[in-house]
Protein backbone atom coordinates (compact mmCIF):
# COMPACT_ATOMS: atom_id res chain seq x y z
CA UNK A 1 0.00 0.00 0.00
CA UNK A 2 2.85 2.42 0.77
CA UNK A 3 4.29 2.15 -2.73
CA UNK A 4 0.85 2.72 -4.24
CA UNK A 5 0.30 5.89 -2.18
CA UNK A 6 3.82 7.07 -3.01
CA UNK A 7 3.20 6.60 -6.70
CA UNK A 8 -0.14 8.43 -6.59
CA UNK A 9 1.53 11.54 -5.18
CA UNK A 10 4.45 11.41 -7.60
CA UNK A 11 2.99 14.31 -9.56
CA UNK A 12 0.89 15.79 -6.81
CA UNK A 13 0.64 19.26 -5.37
CA UNK A 14 1.70 18.05 -1.91
CA UNK A 15 4.50 20.22 -0.61
CA UNK A 16 7.49 19.76 1.63
CA UNK A 17 5.68 20.94 4.74
CA UNK A 18 2.38 19.16 4.15
CA UNK A 19 1.17 15.85 5.49
CA UNK A 20 2.79 13.48 2.98
CA UNK A 21 6.02 13.42 1.05
CA UNK A 22 7.33 11.03 -1.55
CA UNK A 23 10.57 9.40 -0.42
CA UNK A 24 13.58 11.56 -1.16
CA UNK A 25 16.89 10.15 -2.40
CA UNK A 26 19.70 10.13 0.13
CA UNK A 27 21.87 13.24 0.41
CA UNK A 28 24.76 11.31 -1.08
CA UNK A 29 22.67 10.23 -4.10
CA UNK A 30 21.20 13.72 -4.54
CA UNK A 31 24.69 15.22 -4.65
CA UNK A 32 25.90 12.70 -7.22
CA UNK A 33 22.80 13.10 -9.38
CA UNK A 34 22.48 16.87 -9.40
CA UNK A 35 21.40 18.82 -12.47
CA UNK A 36 20.95 22.42 -13.56
CA UNK A 37 17.49 23.85 -12.91
CA UNK A 38 15.86 26.47 -15.16
CA UNK A 39 13.40 28.42 -13.03
CA UNK A 40 11.58 30.50 -15.67
CA UNK A 41 9.56 29.26 -18.68
CA UNK A 42 11.71 30.95 -21.32
CA UNK A 43 12.86 27.94 -23.35
CA UNK A 44 11.31 27.74 -26.83
CA UNK A 45 13.15 24.57 -27.85
CA UNK A 46 13.00 21.67 -25.37
CA UNK A 47 11.94 18.07 -24.76
CA UNK A 48 8.99 17.31 -22.50
CA UNK A 49 9.27 13.83 -21.00
CA UNK A 50 7.66 11.49 -18.51
CA UNK A 51 8.57 8.13 -16.97
CA UNK A 52 6.45 5.35 -15.57
CA UNK A 53 8.36 3.25 -13.06
CA UNK A 54 8.08 0.19 -10.80
CA UNK A 55 8.25 2.41 -7.70
CA UNK A 56 9.57 5.62 -6.22
CA UNK A 57 13.22 4.85 -5.50
CA UNK A 58 15.58 5.38 -8.48
CA UNK A 59 18.26 3.30 -6.79
CA UNK A 60 15.99 0.25 -6.43
CA UNK A 61 13.13 0.64 -8.89
CA UNK A 62 13.23 0.71 -12.67
CA UNK A 63 11.69 2.56 -15.62
CA UNK A 64 8.91 0.73 -17.47
CA UNK A 65 7.89 3.43 -19.96
CA UNK A 66 9.38 6.57 -21.49
CA UNK A 67 7.26 9.14 -23.32
CA UNK A 68 8.53 12.41 -24.77
CA UNK A 69 7.74 15.14 -27.25
CA UNK A 70 10.35 17.43 -28.83
CA UNK A 71 9.59 21.12 -29.38
CA UNK A 72 11.82 23.23 -31.64
CA UNK A 73 11.06 26.95 -31.86
CA UNK A 74 7.64 26.28 -30.31
CA UNK A 75 6.75 23.62 -32.91
CA UNK A 76 6.47 19.85 -32.40
CA UNK A 77 9.36 18.22 -34.27
CA UNK A 78 9.55 14.74 -32.81
CA UNK A 79 8.21 12.16 -30.37
CA UNK A 80 9.55 9.22 -28.37
CA UNK A 81 7.46 6.42 -26.88
CA UNK A 82 8.79 3.12 -25.54
CA UNK A 83 7.76 0.36 -23.16
CA UNK A 84 10.72 -1.16 -21.33
CA UNK A 85 11.37 -4.52 -19.71
CA UNK A 86 12.48 -3.47 -16.19
CA UNK A 87 13.90 -6.91 -15.43
CA UNK A 88 12.03 -6.81 -12.16
CA UNK A 89 8.44 -7.45 -11.11
CA UNK A 90 5.88 -4.68 -11.68
CA UNK A 91 3.73 -4.49 -8.53
CA UNK A 92 -0.04 -4.69 -8.94
CA UNK A 93 -0.35 -1.22 -7.38
CA UNK A 94 1.60 0.18 -10.35
CA UNK A 95 -0.30 -1.85 -12.93
CA UNK A 96 -3.54 -0.66 -11.37
CA UNK A 97 -2.87 2.98 -12.26
CA UNK A 98 -0.71 2.63 -15.39
CA UNK A 99 -2.33 -0.48 -16.90
CA UNK A 100 1.20 -1.67 -17.73
CA UNK A 101 1.44 -5.35 -16.87
CA UNK A 102 4.37 -7.71 -16.53
CA UNK A 103 3.19 -9.49 -19.68
CA UNK A 104 3.06 -6.24 -21.67
CA UNK A 105 6.78 -5.57 -21.09
CA UNK A 106 8.03 -9.16 -21.22
CA UNK A 107 9.18 -8.94 -24.85
CA UNK A 108 10.23 -5.30 -24.78
CA UNK A 109 13.84 -4.06 -24.88
CA UNK A 110 15.65 -3.30 -21.64
CA UNK A 111 16.80 0.13 -20.53
CA UNK A 112 20.30 -0.64 -21.85
CA UNK A 113 18.85 -0.55 -25.36
CA UNK A 114 16.28 2.23 -24.94
CA UNK A 115 18.17 4.80 -22.87
CA UNK A 116 20.95 5.54 -25.41
CA UNK A 117 18.24 6.15 -28.03
CA UNK A 118 16.43 8.50 -25.64
CA UNK A 119 19.64 10.41 -24.91
CA UNK A 120 20.21 10.78 -28.66
CA UNK A 121 16.62 12.01 -29.01
CA UNK A 122 16.93 14.73 -26.35
CA UNK A 123 20.33 15.91 -27.63
CA UNK A 124 21.43 18.87 -25.46
CA UNK A 125 17.97 20.43 -25.20
CA UNK A 126 16.39 21.50 -21.89
CA UNK A 127 14.16 18.83 -20.37
CA UNK A 128 10.67 19.64 -19.12
CA UNK A 129 8.78 17.41 -16.66
CA UNK A 130 6.00 17.72 -14.11
CA UNK A 131 7.73 17.20 -10.77
CA UNK A 132 11.08 17.13 -12.51
CA UNK A 133 13.07 15.97 -9.43
CA UNK A 134 11.31 12.59 -9.67
CA UNK A 135 11.86 11.98 -13.38
CA UNK A 136 15.35 13.49 -13.39
CA UNK A 137 16.41 11.28 -10.48
CA UNK A 138 15.45 8.19 -12.49
CA UNK A 139 17.01 9.53 -15.67
CA UNK A 140 20.33 10.36 -14.05
CA UNK A 141 20.46 7.17 -11.98
CA UNK A 142 19.93 5.09 -15.10
CA UNK A 143 22.46 7.10 -17.10
CA UNK A 144 24.96 6.47 -14.32
CA UNK A 145 24.28 2.72 -14.38
CA UNK A 146 24.59 2.61 -18.17
CA UNK A 147 27.73 4.79 -18.24
CA UNK A 148 25.97 7.50 -20.24
CA UNK A 149 26.69 11.20 -19.82
CA UNK A 150 23.73 13.58 -19.69
CA UNK A 151 24.03 17.21 -18.55
CA UNK A 152 20.77 18.71 -19.83
CA UNK A 153 19.15 21.37 -17.64
CA UNK A 154 15.59 20.73 -16.46
CA UNK A 155 12.41 22.77 -16.12
CA UNK A 156 9.80 21.72 -13.54
CA UNK A 157 6.20 22.56 -14.47
CA UNK A 158 5.08 21.71 -10.93
CA UNK A 159 7.36 24.44 -9.58
CA UNK A 160 6.28 26.84 -12.33
CA UNK A 161 2.60 26.13 -11.77
CA UNK A 162 2.89 26.96 -8.09
CA UNK A 163 4.66 30.17 -9.07
CA UNK A 164 2.40 31.37 -11.88
CA UNK A 165 -0.95 29.59 -11.39
CA UNK A 166 -1.77 31.13 -8.03
CA UNK A 167 -5.48 30.75 -8.71
CA UNK A 168 -5.22 26.94 -8.72
CA UNK A 169 -6.08 25.05 -5.54
CA UNK A 170 -3.84 22.14 -6.49
CA UNK A 171 -0.96 21.59 -8.87
CA UNK A 172 -1.02 17.90 -9.71
CA UNK A 173 -1.29 17.08 -13.38
CA UNK A 174 -4.82 15.66 -13.12
CA UNK A 175 -6.15 18.84 -11.49
CA UNK A 176 -4.30 21.18 -13.86
CA UNK A 177 -5.38 19.39 -17.02
CA UNK A 178 -8.98 19.61 -15.85
CA UNK A 179 -8.66 23.26 -14.75
CA UNK A 180 -7.11 24.40 -18.05
CA UNK A 181 -9.16 22.00 -20.20
CA UNK A 182 -6.02 20.21 -21.45
CA UNK A 183 -6.74 16.95 -23.23
CA UNK A 184 -5.28 13.99 -21.32
CA UNK A 185 -6.32 10.84 -23.17
CA UNK A 186 -4.58 8.21 -21.04
CA UNK A 187 -3.44 9.53 -17.68
CA UNK A 188 -0.45 7.74 -16.10
CA UNK A 189 0.89 6.67 -19.48
CA UNK A 190 4.18 8.36 -20.18
CA UNK A 191 3.62 9.73 -23.69
CA UNK A 192 0.18 11.15 -22.93
CA UNK A 193 1.36 12.69 -19.66
CA UNK A 194 4.23 14.28 -21.60
CA UNK A 195 1.81 15.74 -24.16
CA UNK A 196 -0.35 17.19 -21.37
CA UNK A 197 2.72 18.60 -19.60
CA UNK A 198 3.76 20.22 -22.88
CA UNK A 199 0.41 22.03 -23.11
CA UNK A 200 0.68 23.06 -19.46
CA UNK A 201 4.15 24.50 -20.05
CA UNK A 202 2.83 26.58 -22.96
CA UNK A 203 0.04 27.97 -20.77
CA UNK A 204 2.50 28.90 -18.03
CA UNK A 205 4.81 30.41 -20.63
CA UNK A 206 2.00 32.64 -21.94
CA UNK A 207 1.26 33.80 -18.39
CA UNK A 208 4.93 34.55 -17.80
CA UNK A 209 5.29 36.68 -20.93
CA UNK A 210 2.04 38.53 -20.20
CA UNK A 211 3.40 39.46 -16.77
CA UNK A 212 6.76 40.72 -17.97
CA UNK A 213 5.02 42.77 -20.69
CA UNK A 214 3.00 44.70 -18.10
Amino acid sequence: MDSFLDYLIKKSDIGRNEYFNYRQPSRKAAKKLSYEKITEPTAESYVVFDFETTGMNPELNRIIEIGAVKITNNEVTGSFNALIDPEQYIPYSITRITHITNDSVADRPTISTVLPKFCDFVEDMPLVAHNAPFDMSFLLANCQRENLTLSNPAIDTLYLSRKYNKECEKHNLAYLTDYFDIKLKNAHRAYFDALATCELYKIIQQKYYSLIDL
